[in-house]
């Protein structure tokens, strides 16, 4: 049940604001967890099975390690919940990938191949593990506490706004939310003008721009020029980045409309002038996980230099197989884990000395470059699409998705990929000293927004968020 589709937003999401605000205060949280369940049950209706058997597990085992002071027990238990965690997700999201692996070995020896019925890839499959597993190891640390019942931590796990996109949420950052938060109409009004503008960035700009990457990204790359490739990479370049945010915008401003306060997941990371940067303004929730669930148990800074390289290497190698079971996918993460090095070895004092406008330039270039890795659909793809970028195609074609309204939205989205902020954007209107004014401007532009969106909406054919798959 994709945010931007006519069920969501014609029925779903008025259902649940309506029943959710009629209910009692106690009963609140029940709404939102027997929606939320649907939410989740009308795309996966089999998965959403073992999310709710491991949830039951996950109370269980986090209830034993606490109540236990024996440490020796409590490492059992936190490594068990983490296990089973990382099973699923090994089971469901890359048992195939290691099958294919290994049949294809077994061919290079001359011998049968080995055969695996296709396992279904559950939507949100790594969002969830990962939240999981952030719960079962804080309250081990003892950075968090256990959730005070059941049903607190199934609407964690649940919460539909988060639930197969992200951003990933750590329980001690809401457990205060879930018992009491508020209920008001700014809170809607934030919400909604926050849901409105991701809706925008995936319908108008996002969709918009992955008529000219699908069809780039689909041809042979014999038939593309370098000009039709370079477009098609950097419009999956501003695609991947307004769709995946959007959905971000989307999740805070939906939670908004329920009390909730979800952190940022996003700071427009196109301004970087390092990796080390975009990776802080990019994916926030994900990086920060990588750095406290990863980096910081293999040692992190407090190991020998080569080691600290080597651990934060590892890592991203570790976040490209997080996006997908796809040897592109593990290519990504190492050419990121590379250039994350590079820095800590020499650019971050090196690059201080450059214009400031050129190290962004230059780590644009090259994010590019790794994005042409991520749409690749495998290496061999990937290296005839470079061909065709330094222009070695044998026979370039004509590309029929040219039209001035993609170069309109590509604009668009360079000009707000670069803008200070979203937030400042009011500093180039005039000044509503009155908070009634500018609820009702803010309101005004949320509804013309999602004007333009339903007018773009009945136009448009299915089209997923891209994060739907990892």
């Amino acid at each position: 049940m994709v945010f931007s589709s006519p069920l969501f937003l014609f029925i779903f999401l008025p259902a649940v604001l309506g029943v959710y605000y009629l209910a009692p205060g106690r009963a609140k949280n029940y709404v939102l967890i027997a929606f939320s369940l649907a939410f989740y049950f009308w795309g996966e209706p089999s998965f959403v099975f073992v999310v709710l058997g491991s949830t039951l597990f996950d109370w269980l085992v986090v209830r034993a390690m606490h109540a236990t002071t024996g440490q020796g027990r409590r490492k059992f238990l936190v490594f068990l919940g983490v296990l089973a965690n990382v099973g699923i997700l090994v089971y469901f999201k890359y048992m195939n990938f290691f099958a294919d692996a290994v049949s294809a070995l077994l061919v290079d020896l001359g011998l049968n191949p080995f055969v695996l019925a296709k396992i279904a890839l559950p939507i949100g499959v790594s969002f969830v593990v990962f939240e999981k597993i952030t719960y079962l190891v804080d309250v081990y640390r003892g950075v968090g506490k256990p959730a005070r019942n059941f049903a607190d931590y199934l609407l964690y796990v649940f919460f539909f706004p988060k639930l197969l996109a992200g951003p990933i949420i750590k329980y001690h950052d809401i457990a205060d939310q879930l018992k009491r938060r508020e209920h008001n109409l700014p809170n809607i009004q934030a919400g909604l003008s926050r849901f409105a503008v991701g809706l925008a960035k995936k319908v108008l700009i996002a969709d918009t721009l992955a008529e000219v990457a699908d069809f780039s990204f689909a041809a042979d790359p014999a038939t593309l020029g370098p000009f039709f490739a370079w477009l098609g990479v950097i419009c999956f370049t501003f695609q991947i980045y307004f769709d995946f945010s959007g959905y971000s915008d989307m999740a805070i401003g939906l939670a908004r409309m329920f009390g909730f306060r979800l952190l940022e997941n996003f700071n427009l990371p196109y301004i970087s002038s390092n990796f080390t940067e975009f990776w802080r303004r990019w994916h926030i929730s994900l990086s920060s996980w990588i750095r406290d669930y990863l980096y910081i148990p293999l040692g992190g800074n407090r190991v020998a230099t080569g080691r600290m390289y080597f651990n934060l290497w590892f890592c991203f190698v570790l976040s490209g197989l997080w996006h997908g079971a796809n040897w592109t996918f593990v290519l990504w993460g190492v050419y990121h884990g590379v250039f994350l090095v590079l820095d800590k070895l020499f650019w971050l004092r090196q690059g201080a000395r450059l214009p400031k406008a050129v190290n962004i330039g230059a780590t644009f270039f090259f994010l590019v470059l790794g994005w042409t890795l991520f749409r690749a659909t495998d290496i061999g793809h990937f290296a005839g699409y470079m061909r065709a970028m330094l222009g070695l195609a044998a026979d370039p074609a004509a590309f029929k998705y040219l039209t001035a309204n993609i170069w309109f939205y590509l604009v668009l989205a360079a000009v707000l990929s670069l803008a200070p902020a979203w937030g400042r954007l009011w500093r180039l209107l005039p000044r509503y000293r009155a908070f009634a004014l500018r609820v009702e401007f803010e309101l005004s532009c949320s509804l013309a927004l999602m004007l333009l969106v339903m007018g773009k909406l009945a136009a448009l054919t299915f089209n997923p968020f891209i994060y739907f798959r990892f």
